[in-house]
């Protein structure tokens, strides 16, 4: 009976193991020449500014979102692009991988606004963002990480922990009644 013990502990700690250790995920380190985001130009109502990405993949579609007040009035050569308080603006990067947008803003813009530069470095997506207010006369700097957007939000791991933890039930259970034979036997 203790080889039956030992063999039910086992699997408890094995499955208690598979269910607590997380994935190892492959590092991403960034390399000089990380891709970023930045505004040049001064941010005024109705003002001009460009936004910038640089250190991209070369001749690769990118995207600059835009967030902010008043951000579904933000324009590009003067047409309105979207019917959206978050508007995109496509583009692609040159041959160096870097690319540059003007935006014009609304006559009404206030407070500040946010960028995510999203496109592809090394084959991999990253995000990059920055963010500049209106009337600072100053553009923002790049505030991204330069890390690409991988892994899972914890809410898609809850059945990985619903099952571990009826895994190690089971094995608690399994355990509990083995005891409790050996005893009535003896």
């Amino acid at each position: 009976m203790k080889s039956l013990r030992t063999k039910i502990a086992a699997v408890i700690l094995t499955a208690a193991a598979l269910v607590a250790a997380p994935a190892a995920a492959q590092a991403y380190v960034p390399t000089p020449g990380s891709p970023d985001a930045a505004v040049s130009g001064a941010p005024t109502p109705g003002g001009t500014v460009t936004l910038v990405a640089t250190a991209f993949d070369g001749n690769t579609p990118i995207s600059f979102v835009v967030t902010g007040e008043n951000g579904a009035a933000i324009t590009q050569a003067s047409v309105k692009l979207a019917i959206s308080s978050s508007p995109t603006f496509n583009t692609s990067t040159n041959e160096s991988g870097n690319a540059s947008f003007n935006v014009k803003l609304p006559s009404n813009a206030t407070g500040s606004y946010d960028i995510a530069v999203t496109g592809q470095k090394n084959g991999v997506t990253v995000t990059e963002t920055t963010s500049f207010a209106v009337g600072t006369g100053s553009g923002g700097t790049g505030s991204g990480s330069g890390l690409p957007a991988t892994g899972v939000d914890s809410g898609s791991l809850m059945g990985v922990w619903i099952g571990g933890g009826v895994l190690l039930l089971g094995g608690l259970a399994v355990t509990v009644f083995a005891v409790r034979r050996q005893r009535q036997g003896a």
